[in-house]
């Protein structure tokens, strides 16, 4: 029998503390689109070179003591009043800055996800050296000194598909000289879309096509690949394809048709034998295949019926029913759009 992992005593402290300041964050700093910085939601501690700066100040100070130097006792107090005066710039760098959240755009699952967000300033006020982060990624550097707004993207990397909601964002400043920090943790309730990654791959021989009153079919052509059969005695040697055989994938023919209609129905039975992610991650790849080409193509999945159709909006709601699949029953609620 194997025995349930159990955590550390250091993993458990930090999982408890991490727990305490997500509740303390969320009554003190509550979800809003938009937050003015003030000092109930802007914190300053030293920081690694502060800590150091204090150190190299006490030992000037120590040697001044021991030898009496009353040029030391005035570096001492100087680096004193310098250290203290940067705890004021630092904390005015943040203040008063006003920050809106956008939104994000959608993306596929693997990239990073952008989300848009707005920085505002009050007249007379100038904002240096921001620092603009989610946790674990990638700062976003921005200043605002000039124009009274600004717009800056920061960006998160993705995993699964569905609904991102964007986590705490972390809003800092070492201005002037890096001896502090100031920041703060804003839930800027945002969110964007994230859709199935594209896998590429062929249409099986079952290609399904919508019935639409115009009398779909398909007959043998040369236009649409329509998908590999085996190798039949008289069939030519252009039509072989060499990739599936060096794959060691067997003697395969491709198949090509011309449709005598241009609408096609991807149905969630054209992959089977792929788990449920693997058939949404293929569908993707032929939605986005199918809107680059002049026909008409809807999405008939579990629980969803698109009908044929074609267009970016028409693109989005096919992407969309593919995110949102079974994870919201109202697909509209997040992406404002009705199926």
């Amino acid at each position: 029998m194997f025995s349930e992992p159990t955590m550390s005593p250091v993993n458990t402290v930090s999982f408890w503390f991490s727990k305490r300041v997500q509740r303390w964050l969320a009554r003190n700093v509550p979800a809003v689109s938009t937050a003015t910085l003030h000092r109930r939601n802007i914190f300053i501690l030293p920081t690694a070179h502060g800590l150091l700066y204090v150190a190299a100040t006490t030992l000037i100070f120590i040697t001044a003591i021991n030898y009496v130097l009353s040029l030391a006792f005035g570096l001492a107090f100087l680096m004193v009043s310098l250290f203290i005066l940067c705890i004021l710039h630092t904390f005015r760098n943040l203040q008063h800055l006003t920050v809106k959240g956008i939104g994000g755009d959608s993306v596929f699952a693997g990239e990073e996800a952008s989300f848009t967000v707005l920085l505002q300033r009050q007249s007379g006020r100038m904002h240096e050296a921001l620092e603009l982060s989610f946790p674990k990624g990638l700062l976003t550097r921005a200043d605002l000194i000039e124009g009274a707004q600004l717009r800056v993207n920061v960006y998160l990397q993705t995993k699964h598909r569905g609904v991102l909601k964007a986590p705490r964002l972390l809003v800092q400043t070492r201005f002037p000289l890096g001896l502090w920090r100031a920041w703060s943790m804003l839930d800027l309730d945002m969110c964007c879309l994230v859709y199935p990654t594209p896998v590429a791959c062929s249409l099986p021989e079952a290609v399904s096509h919508s019935g639409g009153g115009k009398g779909s079919s398909t007959q043998p052509g040369g236009d649409d690949f329509h998908g590999l059969r085996n190798f039949q005695p008289g069939d030519s040697l252009k039509q072989v394809a060499w990739k599936n055989l060096a794959r060691g994938q067997g003697l395969k023919v491709k198949q090509f048709v011309d449709s005598s209609d241009d609408r096609f129905m991807l149905d969630w039975a054209m992959f089977a034998g792929f788990d449920a992610e693997g058939r949404l991650s293929r569908l993707c790849y032929w939605v986005l295949k199918l809107a680059r080409s002049d026909v008409d193509y809807g999405l008939n999945i579990p629980g969803v019926v698109i009908q044929p159709g074609r267009g970016d909006a028409h693109r989005h709601r096919l992407l969309s029913a593919l995110a949102l699949w079974q994870q919201l029953q109202h697909i509209e609620s997040a992406t404002g759009d009705a199926l």
